[in-house]
């Protein structure tokens, strides 16, 4: 037991019962404080909520103007844009039924009108395709004749061989007068084409 009285009586032990003493009297502090505070707001909880309520109706007084401002800002703004796509869609509509009846009037008419001169053009290529065939096999045929008559005219004489090549010669160079004489008919049948 003295064991236990020097222990007690130390300054370990008063310096630690010190600090325990010190935490709970701060706990009482705020135990108090918060106790007055709680009785004040009793007290005055009728004055906070009147307080809160006409600064809620401040802000919404605020909120109501700036409405009213933005409103009477918009609206005179939307009817205009609303006015003014009416009147496009108008004519944007009227435009669009004027194409739709001249493309579809237009269309059938011009489309017989461009069958029947098809028609025309098709007839008239081919009579000249005819006349361009009959015209080309005869005269085909004559050069061909010409030549192999040549041919046995230099066989049977050597000596006369020099007289008809300069015949052939003058034959040869009234060839190419006759093929441009040619070349502007075949010129005329692929413009009528």
């Amino acid at each position: 037991m003295a064991i236990m009285k020097d222990i007690q009586n130390s300054q370990v032990v008063r310096a630690y019962r010190q600090g325990w003493l010190a935490w709970l009297g701060a706990h009482k502090t705020a135990f108090d404080f918060a106790q007055d505070g709680v009785s004040k707001l009793m007290n005055s909880r009728e004055e906070l909520v009147e307080d809160l309520v006409q600064k809620g109706e401040e802000v919404e007084g605020l909120a109501q103007d700036n409405i009213e401002k933005v409103r009477g800002y918009v609206e005179p703004r939307f009817s205009d844009v609303t006015e003014r796509f009416n009147e496009v869609s108008e004519k944007v509509s009227g435009v669009r039924n004027k194409v739709m009846d001249r493309v579809s009037g237009e269309s059938t008419d011009r489309v017989v009108e461009l069958s029947a001169e098809v028609a025309k053009l098709t007839k008239t290529v081919n009579a000249l395709s005819r006349k361009v065939n009959t015209a080309a096999k005869p005269a085909a045929k004559k050069p061909v004749a010409k030549k192999t008559v040549a041919k046995k005219v230099a066989k049977p004489a050597v000596k006369k061989a020099a007289p008809v090549a300069k015949k052939a010669a003058p034959a040869k160079a009234a060839a190419p007068k006759a093929a441009p004489a040619a070349a502007p008919k075949a010129a005329d049948d692929k413009a009528a084409a």
